[in-house]
């Protein structure tokens, strides 16, 4: 930012100076012209040409500097000088008058003399001043414009040649020198006959603006050569111009015959150029489009806007009547982007075109006609050929991209290559996009997933239960980021401890949902029921109201009994209860079937409620099927008999060593398999010792160690 600043101030400062210089010179010219009269003396009519000659040169190289921080068409700059030539018609054409009188017969030298004449005279010259150095400038412009060559060299040539005829203009036949002028006056109107003929923008500009710039070329060219004319001898604007500098008005004939050359011969190049401008404007749009979609494979846009953009770009890249796209989505097509055709034609022809749409394999374009469309009458409009493009995406039709014309219109084999190409750079950018949005979706899924993982974090106990005769410890692992495996612990009475397990049917969000919905169920009515099969039977009926008939969740529930060191525990088609007493494993298995599976009678006619007395060193086990069914590589279950031996090996552990024990086999078992299914374990091992005087005391047998949920 700083450089910028700097760099500006300095380009407005030598604007300033060369400003500066030209007003200097001016004045100096003002004055010298006042006080001196260098008509008939040689040097002083040397000098009064330098002063001129400097003057105009700084006026000019103030204005190029002050037009080039301004962009102008070619057009516009073809019509700024058709506007000033018409200004200086005008000027040319009643200046006679006005100058007459003001001051008289201009031919007398007594007319030509005082302050009033010359503040006038050099207010005159001052508009001509800025009207031909703008023609000047343009012409420099027109000359480089679009040029691949460095041609500098021969306009730089024709401005010293331009300079040099000017300059010697002052040695007129009165010093018999007019010769040496007039030579430069003709090899410089030879090098601008020659610079002329080097137009290479008119190539560059649509056909609409050929006709206009055609048009605008006759009327400027006709404009030059009036003017030249009011400028022929005996006229006031040439006596007065004469009178202040030959030197000037051989610089403002040569200006002048410069565009009635130009102009000329540009109304002849842009004549010869329209034949070809519409191939010229159609592969303009080809590029234009072409650039335009290499962009758009790299920024960000919706889906519906980028199918608009591809179908109003495609009807301009073939000159169709109309187009949209036919979007493959389920096996289905849809009909989007409709481009000047309305709805029903669209339906209409894309009913016709069904067979091709499911039997096209290849990548090329094909051509339509509908000659043999039975429903033709129905269309709103006269349509004849429809062109077909794939638009293809890792190798696979995504869809297609359809234009179509009317009767006399074709598509001939450069709209086929163009429309190829086209739907090439448009079949990447609508993948892109589609990515995108998939992009987006995920990361919101991401987003909410994350909610539902922190919700399903709070849901799960923080930590387990503390009762000093019962060691505790639960692990959770979801199989996605969240998980459908539920387990909990209810502190009903300071001697009694309820908990459960359950496994909802199905896998991530939907899961999820249903498990904080038991979750629900089985806190509110740990509260009023304490009968494990009381409790099931009740959640099965509310449950009626939340589960789909293709939703179940399977639940053990137990109670222990602290004081009666009993297990109160029910089965709902869960996986048994493991009772490890001993180095036996018992598997506890009452009878029962999922919650949901059916709501009559029969879901509690088939439910059981078992109970057990527990002795010291017993450990219960709840788990889930994700521990059972996890798979190595080889896609071998883990199994029970595995699960069990582990839990025999390390039963004199606390229920902590052990859990973290069964959890690091699996995951070496499982290392070269990912997991499939939610892996929940809960383990309470009871802690008891018989004194020998015959009292029952509770004593630890193992350190008091809260894992928490993992």
């Amino acid at each position: 930012m700083k450089i910028t600043a700097v760099q500006n101030r300095i380009l407005n400062l030598t604007k300033n100076v060369k400003f500066q210089l030209f007003l200097t010179a001016a004045a100096l010219l003002f004055l010298f012209r006042l006080f001196f009269k260098p008509d008939d003396v040689l040097m002083l009519q040397v000098i009064n040409e330098i002063l001129v000659v400097t003057s105009v040169s700084f006026f000019i190289l103030y204005l190029l500097d002050f037009l080039s921080k301004r962009s102008f068409s070619p057009v516009s700059m073809v019509m700024n000088v058709g506007i000033l030539n018409a200004f200086l018609f005008f000027m040319m054409t009643f200046s006679g008058t006005i100058l007459t009188g003001l001051f008289g017969d201009l031919s007398l030298e007594e007319s030509r003399s005082g302050l009033v004449y010359y503040l006038v005279l050099f207010f005159y010259v001052f508009l001509l001043l800025i009207s031909f150095s703008y023609f000047f400038i343009t012409f420099k412009e027109f000359y480089f414009l679009k040029q691949k060559k460095n041609v500098s060299k021969h306009f730089n040539t024709m401005i010293i040649f331009i300079l040099l005829a000017s300059f010697t203009a002052m040695f007129g036949e009165k010093w018999d020198l007019e010769y040496i002028s007039l030579s430069f006056f003709f090899i410089s109107i030879l090098l601008i006959v020659i610079n002329s003929i080097k137009i290479s923008w008119i190539a560059f500009i649509v056909k609409k603006e050929k006709l206009y710039v055609l048009f605008l070329s006759v009327i400027i060219a006709i404009l030059f050569i009036v003017n030249i004319v009011n400028a022929s001898d005996g006229n006031s604007y040439k006596l007065v111009l004469d009178h202040f500098s030959p030197s000037l008005t051989t610089f403002f004939k040569l200006i002048m015959i410069y565009g009635i050359i130009y102009y000329s011969i540009l109304f002849f190049t842009t004549l010869f150029h329209l034949p070809t401008a519409e191939v010229y404007d159609r592969k303009a749009q080809e590029v234009t489009s072409l650039q335009y979609f290499s962009k758009l494979i790299t920024q960000v846009l919706d889906f519906d806007e980028l199918a608009e953009t591809v179908t109003d770009i495609a009807t301009k890249v073939c000159n169709a009547h109309g187009s949209w796209i036919v979007w493959k989505a389920d096996n289905e097509f849809k009909n989007i982007a409709t481009k000047n055709i309305g709805y029903v034609d669209v339906k209409l022809m894309t009913e016709y075109l069904h067979d091709i749409f499911i039997n096209k394999a290849d990548e090329k374009t094909e051509i339509v006609t509908l000659e043999k469309f039975n429903r033709r009458r129905e269309l709103s409009e006269d349509y004849s050929v429809i062109a077909v493009t794939p638009l293809k995406a890792h190798n696979e039709i995504k869809g297609f991209l359809l234009t179509v014309k009317k009767s006399d219109f074709i598509f001939d084999e450069e709209d086929k290559n163009a429309l190829e190409t086209f739907g090439d750079y448009a079949s990447v950018s609508i993948e892109n996009s589609r990515l995108l949005e998939q992009s987006i979706e995920k990361e919101r899924l991401e987003k909410e997933l994350d909610v539902a993982r922190e919700i399903q974090r709070k849901i799960l106990p923080a930590a387990e239960p503390q009762y000093k005769n019962l060691s505790i410890a639960s692990v959770f692992i979801p199989a996605f980021e969240v998980g459908g495996d539920y387990y909990d612990f209810f502190e009903i009475e300071d001697d009694k401890l309820g908990f459960v397990i359950a496994d909802v049917s199905g896998k991530g969000i939907s899961a999820a949902f249903i498990m904080a919905e038991v979750k629900g169920i089985f806190e509110s009515l740990s509260r009023t029921s304490q009968s494990p099969r009381e409790i099931f039977i009740k959640a099965n009926e509310i449950l009626r109201r939340a589960l789909d008939r293709k939703t179940f969740v399977s639940a053990a529930y137990g109670i222990i009994d602290v004081q009666k060191e009993t297990l109160y525990y029910s089965r709902a088609g869960h996986c048994p209860v493991l009772l490890i007493r001993g180095e036996t494993v018992e598997v506890l298995k009452p009878a029962g079937i999922g919650l949901g599976l059916t709501h009559s009678k029969e879901f509690a006619d088939a439910l059981e409620e078992d109970t057990i007395e527990l002795k010291g060193n017993d450990i219960i086990v709840l788990y889930t099927d994700g521990i059972t069914e996890a798979k190595n590589s080889e896609l071998e279950d883990f199994g029970e008999k595995l699960f069990e031996q582990i839990l025999i090996e390390n039963r004199h552990e606390d229920a902590g060593t052990i859990s973290k024990k069964v959890i690091s086999e699996i995951s070496y078992f499982s290392k070269n398999y990912p997991q499939h299914d939610d892996i929940t374990l809960v383990i309470i091992k009871w802690k008891q010792k018989l004194l020998n005087n015959g009292d029952k005391e509770w004593q630890n047998l193992a350190p008091q160690l809260n894992t928490g949920a993992m």
